[in-house]
């Protein structure tokens, strides 16, 4: 999955408007416009597509923990340069405030029972 895919999948459940992501940029301390926001969310074969960077992504998801959580006091973390899908999870888990038994409650509720040590 790419960073794109990452981020529609983010805006679409959370029911994100591209103002409201605009907002979570600069909780990260990121300035960005509506028109990158929109490129970002093209499909891969549209020819406005712009493929979003780690450090993009990474900043958003900075963003997203203080949009769901309140912003933190002092500077904001630095953007990752590299990201993994494990760091993806963990930010996303963070923004959502949830510990190891929801998610596992959630992974159950969807027919993918896991054990803790498997999560």
């Amino acid at each position: 999955m790419t960073n794109n895919d990452i981020f529609r999948r983010i805006r679409y459940t959370f029911d994100l408007k591209d103002n409201t992501i605009v907002k979570i940029f600069a909780l990260a301390d990121v300035s960005v416009t509506q028109e990158q926001v929109t490129a970002w969310l093209k499909k891969d074969e549209d020819d406005a597509f712009v493929t979003m960077k780690n450090k993009e992504l990474a900043s958003f998801l900075n963003g997203f923990i203080s949009f769901k959580r309140g912003k933190r006091e002092g500077p904001q973390p630095a953007p990752e340069s590299q990201l993994n899908n494990n760091m993806v999870f963990q930010k996303l888990r963070i923004a959502l405030n949830m510990k190891a038994e929801d998610i596992l409650e959630v992974f159950e509720q969807v027919g993918l029972p896991l054990s803790a040590h498997e999560l």
